[in-house]
């Protein structure tokens, strides 16, 4: 993933009647691997859906709150919302390694570097 072009948010819009949010997110780099953190409070695994098609990282989804029926609710900052991002792989990771977790509302996803990108030692002969 370049640092100029790659994993860079592209515009979107989806019809629907929620709102269209882009999640917060971050990238960072490893000797390994690019990872990506996106940030979904209250999202569960069933309500998000990540794809990798071509050179595209899409990640997509909805975020419901549910009121329960003993809450009066005075102030809610959380509302419903469906959410999209999606962002450029850059041709130094490996697609078909990629590895994904979503734990406490913080999805992960791991794109291991392609094996001719990774740092290597070169042995002085002689």
């Amino acid at each position: 993933m370049s640092q100029n072009t790659t994993l860079e948010p592209q515009s979107v819009t989806r019809s629907t009647s929620a709102p269209t949010v882009t999640p917060k997110h971050q990238i960072r780099e490893t000797n390994e691997a690019f990872v990506l953190t996106v940030w979904l409070p209250g999202v569960d695994k069933s309500s998000v859906e990540t794809t990798v098609n071509g050179e595209t990282l899409t990640v997509l989804g909805r975020r419901n709150f549910t009121v329960p029926a003993e809450w009066t609710p005075v102030h809610r900052e959380i509302q419903e919302a469906d959410f999209l991002l999606e962002l450029e792989i850059d041709h130094r990771v490996n697609r078909d390694a990629v590895e994904a977790e979503l734990k406490q509302g913080v999805l992960t996803l791991t794109f291991p570097k392609a094996e001719a990108v990774k740092p290597r030692r070169i042995e002085i002969q002689g």
